[in-house]
């Protein structure tokens, strides 16, 4: 399930730009970020946060958001990609990555070290406010991540985060971007099994790498269930039926049960189709909860809002008032980042 960005993690990231005169408003319209709070209560997920991130830096042209004493060109992103991908070994594609941002630039420094087992690698930067810092330091340690990723063509496995920042969000949980436990620390970095630095990577670039590598990136931190988009509607008492399903997509059910997938693929698939179905309603309608729940075929208002907080992160009341991101809004921040990502790679 996503990870959803605190209202203060975003005002945080925008800091640098605003203090440099772009209005906070214009960030988040360019970002498809629709704040009706102001608060905790609105949604910003992973893929709109990486849009801010790009919409930051091509701003002010520093990769470095604003928050350091040095700029960092935004072309090196893209460099840095290539860089990467072009090593032999995923060691060899970090230490190409860590000289080449050691020459752009004074704002962050990138090290490798390694013990018997583990690779640890640490992010600093240099700010004349460490809150700035360590706020640039995790958005650097993320950003190496995906680095890793699109090196190797997979999700990289990672033992831990260390973060010097007592405001992490994710402090004690799960890291929104890397997946792994996150704790206070000396130091911003992340641990993983040293064999990995072995590990030869896919060696192909694209026209595009900045999408190509977010879009591996959203597949692990944005997983999409199965969807049973074309299939129909709902069957009896408002849930999909696989024999309903399969006639109207003109298959068998054994094809479409194979199709979606064994030991569960059709569990989740139907899932997706209910909270789909669920969002429409709260939206397009002025029904009560419980209505729309026994519409759906749940029991009670209780048992539906239970089920979409685990499937959307969301209750009906924030879908209702808008503070949702629903499929269509994520296509559009998807197609802005292949555009943006296009545009940085040129």
């Amino acid at each position: 399930m996503r990870q959803h960005m605190p209202f203060e993690w975003i005002t945080r990231h925008v800091s640098g730009v605003v203090r440099q005169g772009l209005p906070f408003e214009q960030m988040m319209a360019a970002s498809l970020i629709d704040l009706r709070y102001g608060d905790n209560r609105d949604v910003v997920g992973p893929a709109q946060y990486l849009l801010l991130c790009l919409n930051t830096a091509l701003a002010i042209g520093d990769a470095a958001h604003g928050l350091t004493r040095a700029r960092i060109d935004p072309a090196y992103t893209a460099l840095g990609l290539r860089v990467a991908l072009g090593s032999a070994a995923l060691e060899d594609a970090i230490l190409s990555v860590e000289r080449l941002y050691r020459a752009a630039s004074s704002a962050v420094r990138i090290e490798l070290k390694t013990t018997s087992d583990l690779a640890i690698l640490n992010v600093r930067a240099d700010s004349a406010r460490d809150a700035d810092a360590v706020l640039l330091e995790d958005i650097y340690l993320s950003w190496v991540f995906m680095h890793c990723m699109y090196f190797l063509g997979t999700a990289m496995p990672v033992v831990d985060v260390t973060t010097r920042d007592t405001f992490h969000f994710n402090l004690g949980q799960r890291h929104f971007a890397i997946g792994a436990p996150v704790r206070h620390g000396a130091v911003t970095g992340m641990r993983f099994a040293r064999t990995l630095l072995g590990k030869r990577g896919t060696g192909r670039a694209g026209t595009n790498p900045h999408w190509e590598c977010f879009r591996l990136w959203l597949d692990l931190v944005e997983p999409e269930d199965l969807s049973l988009h074309g299939c129909g509607g709902l069957g009896d008492g408002g849930r999909p039926r696989l024999k309903d399903l399969a006639e109207k997509a003109g298959v068998s059910a054994s094809t479409l049960r194979r199709r979606l997938g064994i030991g569960g693929g059709f569990r989740h698939a139907r899932e997706r189709t209910l909270a789909q179905s669920a969002i429409r309603r709260l939206r397009d309608s002025d029904d009560s909860i419980e209505a729309i729940a026994a519409e759906l075929g749940y029991s009670d208002a209780r048992s539906l809002r239970r089920f979409l907080k685990n499937a959307t992160g969301s209750t009906p009341s924030q879908i209702r008032a808008g503070s949702f991101l629903s499929r269509d809004d994520d296509d559009a921040v998807r197609r802005r980042l292949q555009t943006l990502g296009a545009m940085m790679g040129a």
